[in-house]
């Protein structure tokens, strides 16, 4: 579960921007490991978010806009521990939906569903008892990459 803040800024065609206040953004999700086979050390994990923005309504010349940004993910990916290295390669699904509404009247844009699969590629290296550096990128559906310390606990 994750639970934080987050704002939303609309571009709208012929029209002044929008900046939404930040306000509540929340996700959970969930993942399913497929195949642990210790023997050769290959794993398959399956794995699902959802995460949502929902700030404060505006008011720009009299006209009330409130939105919400929805982020749904799933992937596959299937890793091979090499002695301490650990990559992993694998494909994801994501959508996002953006909800407006001006006045009363309610919109739904979704993204380009055919930019909607995408490859996932990084690897974990281990270097404190229970702690490992994560590096990702992703390709096709979009470009981005992270850089993690995680801690198991």
């Amino acid at each position: 579960m994750k639970i934080g803040e987050g704002y939303i800024k609309e571009h709208p065609a012929g029209a002044d921007e929008i900046d939404y206040p930040s306000s509540f953004a929340g996700g959970y999700g969930f993942r399913i490991k497929l195949l642990d086979n210790k023997d050769n050390d290959v794993r398959a994990v399956f794995g699902f978010q959802h995460i949502s923005v929902h700030p404060y309504t505006v008011h720009v010349n009299e006209v009330k806009h409130q939105a919400v940004l929805d982020d749904w993910q799933a992937s596959l990916l299937v890793s091979k521990k090499i002695k301490s290295f650990t990559p992993y390669m694998g494909v994801k699904f994501s959508r996002v939906d953006y909800i407006h509404w001006i006045n009363e009247n309610r919109k739904r844009d979704m993204s380009d569903l055919t930019k909607t699969l995408g490859l996932v590629t990084g690897f974990d290296i281990p270097f404190f008892m229970e702690s490992w550096l994560n590096i990702e990128a992703q390709f096709l559906d979009g470009k981005a990459g992270s850089f993690a310390i995680m801690y198991s606990f």
